[in-house]
């Protein structure tokens, strides 16, 4: 099922980063015409794993509520787009995921940190613990993309990873969002893990290396034809198919091409959902010199339009 966006939620924790988060979500909502929710959840003090503030009673949680309010409409100054602050209590990944699924089909847009060593062995990443958990796509951004800018205009130059699932398919309906203009570029890669496809080709009619170069032809020509019908600018379109290992071979294009942006999607794995850790996707966010945009596949039932109010 095609994806499409009816309201963008920035995840804002008065980091650094946090102006970078809320730039590229006013810039997006005002693209889509849709709603900007900016959602900050306020640690739960009966966490012991993440450090929290201290706070007992009521009059306690209403001015942390009150404070966190102030310094979201501090962000959103002069932003010209309709947009609703959101404050809840507990773990940030539990809060934001809940306030995402009970809206329409939305983009979630979060800012990575880049914390390594014990932390995101024990615990892993927030936005790591946001892929893991959403149903919806996530961007996110990187600090150094455009921090130094004052406006976000859009991304140049898009790197798709495309596996044999076809999930990126799903996104068709995005890049006219993400990107501004028939300018942009997309460039596809699909990395050949395997030696051979059987499905696709006698193994025994040629010699293997006719063979891999067979396979090859056929996997390039399948994506063109498929982008060709599914994204309105395919003149700007490139591909690649070639043996390799994906994670490496989408980070050595966006190097060649210079990309703003990386998509990749997010599979399922077994009873306890999706599983990122030594996955393409996991290699991307934390290897990535720009944007990720991360992008589930489908539940078998999707609720395509939320609980939210």
């Amino acid at each position: 099922m095609p994806l499409t966006i009816q309201a963008i939620v920035c995840a804002v924790d008065f980091s650094l980063f946090s102006p970078l988060v809320v730039r590229h979500g006013v810039a997006l909502a005002r693209r889509a015409g849709v709603r900007l929710y900016l959602i900050h959840a306020v640690h739960d003090p009966q966490d012991g794993v993440h450090p929290t503030a201290v706070f007992e009673r009521g009059g306690d949680l209403a001015h942390l509520t009150e404070d966190a309010k102030q310094r979201i409409y501090a962000l959103m100054t002069h932003a010209a787009v309709d947009w609703e602050a959101v404050v809840r209590f507990g773990d940030p990944v539990e809060q934001t995921v809940a306030f995402v699924n009970s809206l329409p089909p939305s983009l979630l847009i979060s800012a990575s940190h880049g914390v390594s060593g014990f932390q995101r062995l024990f615990i892993g990443t927030v936005v790591e613990r946001l892929t893991r958990a959403l149903n919806r796509p996530m961007l996110v951004v990187k600090p150094g993309d455009g921090e130094a800018d004052e406006r976000f205009n859009g991304f140049r130059r898009a790197v798709v990873s495309c596996d044999g699932h076809g999930h990126w398919q799903r996104l068709a309906p995005l890049f006219p969002l993400l990107q501004p203009d028939a300018g942009s570029r997309i460039h596809l890669v699909h990395a050949m893990e395997g030696p051979t496809n059987e499905a696709m080709t006698d193994i025994d009619a040629a010699p293997y290396v006719q063979v891999q170069q067979d396979l090859q032809d056929r996997l390039n020509r399948g994506l063109r034809e498929q982008a060709r019908r599914l994204v309105p600018h395919a003149d700007q379109l490139s591909v690649t198919v070639a043996p390799g290992v994906p994670g490496e071979m989408v980070l050595r294009v966006v190097r060649e091409q210079g990309a703003d942006i990386i998509v990749v999607g997010v599979r399922r794995s077994g009873k306890v959902g999706r599983w990122i850790s030594g996955s393409t996707t996991e290699a991307l966010l934390r290897r990535s010199p720009c944007c990720v945009l991360t992008v589930p596949e489908p539940r078998e039932q999707e609720n395509p339009g939320g609980d939210h109010r």
